[in-house]
């Protein structure tokens, strides 16, 4: 006698499911519950797996899908939550406002100090930080809790306009080096702390409402007509 067919789970209430389920206060970042979870998983697979009537292969093909689609969203969600970033790796806070709030010289120096000792990655954050934190001391950006880099990037650029592209070159940059499976390079790490540096003695266009969507190609922070981008402050 051949199992019963399980009735089909609706894609879209499964994926509710789980988003309510992770958002249980119960949930740390542990490396216990990442292991309780992807085994949770795994069980609810394989009896969906035993349910399935061999010879149906549109309930096979559900199963994959729904399976595939589960995965994307423990994917994410664990992206979200920070449990699958690299901040062991780091030796740096990654908040755009993390305490304790050192001046942008300062961040700048360490930034300078952890790219020369070979920590790329701390250097790329500690530099896009002292650029948030410099244009926050000249309240030229207004950092909120939870601002991600590519935010602050969007804003810096209202007063930068032409360094719109390396902003957000930045941003991507940051993103590596506090949450990607890969590293910041050395030139990444150099960048940033050079357009951090830049702009830290450069006077913003209050002119801009807008980012100018054709700018941003700058080479070596320079205009068109070779001439450097932005007025040096006074």
């Amino acid at each position: 006698m051949r199992p019963a067919a399980p009735s089909p789970v609706d894609p879209d209430e499964a994926r509710s499911r789980m988003l309510e389920e992770l958002a249980e206060a119960e949930y740390d970042d542990s490396p216990g519950f990442v292991a309780w979870l992807l085994a949770t998983i795994e069980d609810w697979l394989l009896e969906l797996v035993d349910g399935i009537d061999g010879s149906s292969a549109a309930q096979a093909g559900v199963a994959v899908l729904l399976g595939l689609a589960l995965i994307a969203v423990v994917v994410l969600v664990l992206r979200r939550t920070g449990l699958i970033r690299r901040s062991h790796a780091l030796v740096v806070a990654t908040e755009l406002d993390a305490e304790p709030v050192l001046s942008a010289p300062q961040l700048r120096a360490s930034a300078r100090e952890a790219i020369t000792a070979g920590r790329l990655d701390d250097g790329t954050v500690l530099a896009l930080r002292a650029l948030v934190r410099d244009l926050e001391e000249r309240t030229l950006l207004d950092v909120t809790a939870g601002m991600t880099a590519h935010e602050a990037a969007h804003r810096a650029a209202l007063s930068y306009p032409e360094l719109r592209g390396r902003l957000q070159l930045g941003a991507a940059a940051f993103d590596t080096a506090a949450y990607s499976h890969r590293s910041a390079t050395a030139k990444q790490a150099e960048d940033m702390l050079r357009l951090a540096e830049y702009i830290a003695e450069s006077a913003p266009d209050l002119s801009a409402t807008e980012p100018d969507d054709a700018a941003g190609d700058l080479d070596g922070f320079r205009d068109e007509r070779g001439t450097p981008a932005g007025t040096p402050a006074r």
